[in-house]
């Protein structure tokens, strides 16, 4: 069953450390791309700045894996791969139409790999004539610094699911098999509900200070920041994906929604124009200290509503769970960990105060 030569369709910021991540495992990879610039900003990044990366994740560099890398405009160039991850942006007819042109040029023994965080293998290989080969292989970001690659697919073959698992372990990410696949999968419904609480959050603090609290027990970066980090305008077109199966669980507020979209109009987008919520230098969120910080159990009582709401669809157990958290957040403690430190009753009490006063979704308790 082992692969050797792979492929990834999609040259951006995921994309690229994906195949980088391919080609440090010793696997030979086709990088593609429609935009020419795109492709030689991702050699560039693999030549100079790969390796670097790679050890800053913890990762063991194996051998200029540059040299493996190779670069086309044209999605025949991959009809040789035997598995091909794509990471293009989260728009339902853009995938269908890459994992079309994709069965068109591969071998029919060839495996899909989706980098999906709001739809689903399902969603995007509907109208394929061999759906079975799609699986979700998705990726925490940053894909370098994030010990975690989630695995799922109701239609996928066995075959497909242990394809990806074993791709999964040879670039050192841990694989995470998810029982049932759900649009935003685990980690990605994990991150929303913080990202939602937090903007209902926005009517009462400032950001400074929500996610100030969030660091302060125990999370690597605050639901705010994360936004930043994505983009604020990729986070409000994945709340619309979300919205088509989970209505306005992860909706911001009106007002919040109104003033994101201001901060995009006026590319205010984070972390990759400079601005967002927050100031950014580079790689470093430019956060002042707030006066105090604000109270962060609202957040922490949606995040572990959800961990509920994944074990109830059958998604993952409580363990597992933690893990999803733990790895692709990089936090200290997972969901469960959370209620048991805050208590069950405590956090449902909060649930119930914070639904009764804004009629939010994200609130609605479900233990």
């Amino acid at each position: 069953m082992t692969i050797e030569r792979t492929g990834v369709v999609g040259a951006g910021l995921m994309g690229r450390d994906i195949a980088g991540l391919l080609a440090n495992a010793g696997y030979a990879v086709t990088l593609v791309d429609v935009d020419a610039d795109v492709l030689a900003e991702a050699r560039a990044y693999h030549e100079e700045t790969l390796e670097a990366e790679l050890r800053a994740g913890g990762i063991e560099v194996s051998d200029r894996p540059a040299e493996r890398i190779a670069y086309d405009t044209d999605i025949e160039a991959l009809s040789d791969a035997e598995f091909v991850v794509e990471a293009v942006p989260e728009r339902l007819g853009l995938k269908r139409g890459i994992v079309a042109d994709l069965e068109s040029v591969l071998d029919g023994e060839a495996i899909i790999g989706t980098n999906t965080s709001s739809l689903t293998p399902g969603d995007i290989a509907a109208e394929m004539a061999h759906p079975e080969r799609v699986v979700l292989f998705h990726f925490a970001n940053p894909a370098l610094r994030r010990d975690i690659v989630e695995i799922s697919g109701d239609e996928a073959t066995d075959r497909a699911l242990d394809i990806a698992h074993e791709a999964a372990g040879a670039i050192d990410r841990e694989p995470i098999r998810l029982g049932r696949e759900y649009r935003a999968n685990g980690l990605s419904r994990l991150s929303a509900s913080i990202k939602c609480a937090a903007t209902w959050e926005l009517l009462e603090a400032d950001p400074a200070a929500i996610d100030t609290a969030a660091r302060n027990v125990g999370f690597d970066r605050g639901p705010l920041e994360l936004i930043d980090l994505i983009g604020l305008d990729v986070h409000l077109a994945t709340v619309d994906n979300l919205s088509e199966v989970y209505g306005d669980r992860y909706a911001p507020p009106p007002e919040v929604r109104d003033r994101m979209e201001e901060l995009v109009a006026s590319d205010r987008l984070g972390k990759k124009s400079g601005a967002g919520f927050f100031e950014w230098d580079g790689e470093a969120c430019l956060m002042a200290d707030p006066e105090e910080p604000h109270d962060i159990q609202p957040i922490l009582a949606a995040l572990v509503n959800e961990g509920h709401r994944l074990v109830d669809d059958g998604i993952a157990d409580e363990a597992t769970v933690d893990e999803i958290l733990k790895r692709g957040g990089d936090s200290e403690i997972g969901p469960f960990d959370l209620e048991e430190m805050f208590g069950t009753d405590a956090l449902r009490e909060t649930l119930e105060e914070r639904h009764e006063e804004t009629g939010a979704a994200v609130y609605d308790a479900v233990f």
